[in-house]
């Protein structure tokens, strides 16, 4: 306790350790305020503490490694090694002592964190016990154990370097930045100059051992509310490491030979297990520029094979009924007895996602052989029987099946359906939503520390009920209304009345253009929203509709009746982007009639005009320029983009708001994007303005 008491006082008398101090805890009380503020302002929780505390913790991380050290080696600075080695476990109790004086610093800002987490909770209009489980949980490892283990770091190098402080402040240096995105750039050219993915995943590999702090400095991800911060098992292993290891560092030097070595092999047996655990990590949510983070992975994976379209495929066989025992824990674990209607083919083929790995496919008989091609599995004759049984595990960066959350929509093939289907699109970039034409009988059992909700019926993590695809969510998610699964800490939340609305909003629609046959009924099926960030890398699953239930990350009235029109008025190539969403404005009625742009008529001649020059002006896309014309080619391009939608928005205003024959033309443009017509979208309009607006 003397010794303790001391070291305390020395950390507190020495001016370059106590002011620094003390202007760290100011400055946790000023990020604290302006978190508040922030929240307070814009009424985004996480990303108020992703931008006031997440961020700048990895500057008060090194500020503890600059204080473990700088108390720790005042020792060796001051000649007393030798003098407490004198004394029975002399040097074990001045490490000790210094070891408790500084958790006893670092207890201070994390008390502090914590006590703000709390009282956020309290400000926060949502009081959601999952919620508070995760402040809690935020506070303990990014503010705590982080905290402890700079403190640690600092030690452990005072006590291996020494007085070499060019090599303590090289290293710290270098930590910081492998806790930035600082990295991304250099990590990135061993893909961009040498194709090698394996170097990048080496070295991110590094990085991520690394990182105290998940969501690094630099990070433009957002931190979306069903999954929060990332606080994955393995973050929680990494972080005990970085506590426990400097530690058997600093012990090594504090006995004889013989217990230093089996301390040396317990560090070595502590790094293997550290290493190993972490390498078996599984699903986590990596938002990075990395190849294969959930922004990446998929359509860099896609764009390097060769493209495969199956439409009209098919299967021949149809699944009657699928038992699926799945477990969630680093990453999914699955079991799926699949039921075939046409038991006598020769051979089945199925779509699995590549990133679940397949082990074993067999029948009541035993195994069977398969071959396994990307997405994509191929089997023999079922030898008599009816069911096969599918046994994999494995993962999808965006699609993520984790101890923290789960998202997993049923037009995903996170689970074997029947025949071959794309899963990515490259021209629309997005994923492709194949649903089976017919509904098969789910039981599905999830075993998972969390409360799973799925789009069918049953509790305590189990469901059964018919549908063309089940879709299971958890994390920070909940049932916020009725038939309504949503995320309780997220501001824009679907209600009943919005889904009603969206459904006349829809209905009217469809009987303007003529197709009353496609009125789609909403209200009798189960919500589930999908979280914000499923539109990142994507496009076309905003909304899907399945037998029984929706998903979509819309929550008003008129943006979920727009991306389902989207996902029916489909784009014919990606340069109709402007015409078609005005068409679909115009369409649904989304625009302000009150807006000074619907104030004022179309100047048919300007149009004209711009008609005419975007058709004299060469199609980048189809022309391929010499060096001497790569001047003109830049101009030609940047002035045919301003034209294209210059034009677009003309002549939808004119063709769909102005034009006596509007109806006519709204009927006329639904029938061509639901069409396989592959004319020109923007040509197409054009011809519809001249022959109206004549010679």
């Amino acid at each position: 306790m003397r010794l303790y008491k001391h070291s305390l006082s020395v950390f507190l008398r020495d001016r370059k350790l106590s002011i620094p101090y003390h202007g760290v805890l100011a400055l946790v009380l000023v990020m604290s305020f302006c978190c508040l503020g922030s929240y307070s302002r814009y009424d985004d929780v996480f990303s108020a503490v992703r931008w006031w505390l997440a961020r700048p913790v990895i500057f008060i991380i090194a500020f503890f490694i600059y204080c473990g050290y700088e108390l720790t080696v005042r020792m060796h600075d001051n000649d007393m090694v030798e003098y407490v080695r004198a004394h029975t476990l002399g040097l074990l109790k001045a490490y000790s002592a210094v070891l408790f004086s500084l958790l006893t610093i670092v207890a201070v800002p994390s008390s502090m964190f914590f006590a703000f987490f709390l009282f956020l909770y309290q400000r926060v209009g949502v009081q959601y016990t999952p919620f508070l489980v995760h402040l809690t949980k935020l506070s303990v490892l990014y503010f705590g154990l982080s905290l402890a283990a700079g403190a640690m770091l600092g030690m452990a190098m005072a006590a291996r370097l020494r007085s070499n402080r060019l090599a303590v402040y090289t290293l710290t240096t270098g930590f910081m930045l492998l806790n930035t995105t600082f990295t991304d750039a250099p990590f990135r050219v061993p893909h961009l100059v040498f194709n090698s993915y394996l170097v990048e995943r080496a070295l991110y590999y590094v990085k991520d051992f690394l990182t105290l702090v998940p969501h690094q400095l630099g990070s433009y991800f957002a931190i979306y509310p069903i999954y929060g911060f990332p606080m994955e098992p393995v973050r929680w292993v990494v972080a005990v490491f970085w506590v426990l290891f400097p530690l058997t560092l600093v012990l090594v030097e504090c006995f004889t030979r013989r217990i230093r070595r089996a301390l040396l092999v317990a560090s070595a047996l502590l790094l293997l297990l550290g290493v190993g655990l972490f390498s078996v990590r599984g699903s986590v949510l990596a938002m990075d520029m990395r190849n294969d983070s959930y922004a990446y992975a998929d359509p860099i994976y896609y764009a390097d094979r060769l493209r495969q379209d199956y439409a009209g495929y098919e299967a021949g066989f149809a699944i009657e009924a699928y038992r699926m025992d799945l477990t969630v824990s680093n990453e999914l674990h699955a079991q799926v007895h699949v039921t075939v209607d046409n038991p006598g083919r020769e051979g089945y083929e199925f779509t699995l996602y590549h990133g679940y790995i397949l082990k074993s496919v067999r029948t009541e008989g035993g195994e069977i052989p398969f071959t396994r091609e990307g997405d994509y599995v191929s089997i023999g004759g079922l030898n008599g029987s009816d069911t096969l049984v599918f046994t994999y595990h494995g993962k999808s960066p965006k699609f993520y099946a984790n101890a923290q959350a789960i998202t997993l929509p049923g037009y995903f093939a996170y689970y074997p359906k029947a025949g071959r289907s794309n899963i990515w699109d490259l021209d629309r970039y997005g994923y492709v939503v194949n649903l089976p034409p017919y509904e098969s009988v789910y039981t599905v059992k999830v075993r998972s520390g969390l409360k799973v909700f799925c789009s069918l019926a049953g509790g305590d993590n189990g469901f059964h009920g018919r549908s063309n695809g089940v879709s299971l969510f958890a994390g920070m998610y909940d049932e916020v209304a009725h038939g309504i699964y949503a995320e309780p800490m997220r501001s824009d939340q679907p209600t009943r009345e919005s889904i009603l609305e969206a459904e006349q909003i829809l209905t009217d629609a469809f009987l303007r253009v003529g197709h009353p046959d496609m009125v789609i009924a909403l209200s009798d099926k189960k919500f589930l929203q999908t979280p914000a960030s499923f539109a990142l890398n994507s496009n076309t699953d905003n909304t899907v509709i399945m037998s029984d239930h929706i998903v979509s990350s819309s929550a008003g009235a008129q943006g979920l009746a727009c991306s389902i029109m989207t996902s029916i008025v489909r784009p014919k190539s990606a340069g109709d982007f402007w015409f078609r969403t005005r068409y679909l404005s115009y369409l649904l009625r989304g625009q302000d009639e009150t807006s000074l742009a619907l104030q004022s008529e179309v100047d048919t001649s300007l149009l004209l005009e711009e008609m005419e020059e975007w058709l004299l002006l060469p199609d980048p896309r189809a022309n391929n320029m010499t060096e001497q014309e790569r001047a003109g080619y830049l101009a030609a391009k940047r002035r045919r983009s301003e034209l294209e939608r210059a034009v677009s928005e003309k002549a939808a205003k004119y063709l769909f708001y102005e034009s006596a024959r509007k109806q006519e033309n709204l009927r006329f443009f639904f029938d061509y994007f639901t069409s396989e017509s592959t004319e020109d979208c923007l040509q197409l309009a054009i011809t519809r303005v001249r022959e109206e607006l004549g010679p």
